[in-house]
């Protein structure tokens, strides 16, 4: 994870649960810094995380980039980058066994119960 997406997910603006899930995170995790050499190459200053995550990938032999925002996505789909969103892990560990009912799981993520797409849902505005 490089060092931009672990400081959003330790951000005292983000969700108490997330923030505690990140600081227990398996001693294989590592979080990177990178040394930006060509910081215009993704002219995206304002989502830092993104651009770093999208630079992590392209320096390491890496299968697949997780990222679930589109303008991250777009960007990277342009680099020719391998993609997955969460759903996508989600269904691929539902896939090889590690996961009893994806679509309950899938049912929640569309669901109005779920806040993880509030904000998403904000910005768009009622259907």
């Amino acid at each position: 994870m490089p060092n931009a997406v672990h400081a959003e997910l330790t951000n005292e603006k983000t969700p108490e649960k997330v923030r505690r899930c990140v600081c227990w995170l398996p001693g294989w995790f590592e979080v990177r810094r990178l040394q930006l050499t060509s910081p215009a190459s993704i002219p995206i200053n304002r989502l830092q995380g993104q651009r770093e995550a999208i630079l992590l990938v392209e320096s390491l032999p890496a299968d697949v980039l997780l990222m679930d925002e589109q303008t991250g996505r777009t960007i990277a789909l342009g680099r020719n980058l391998a993609l997955s969103g969460t759903l996508g892990v989600l269904e691929g560990a539902d896939t090889i066994g590690l996961m009893s009912d994806f679509p309950l799981v899938l049912g929640f993520f569309i669901s109005s119960e779920q806040q993880l797409l509030q904000p998403h849902r904000a910005r768009r505005g009622p259907k």
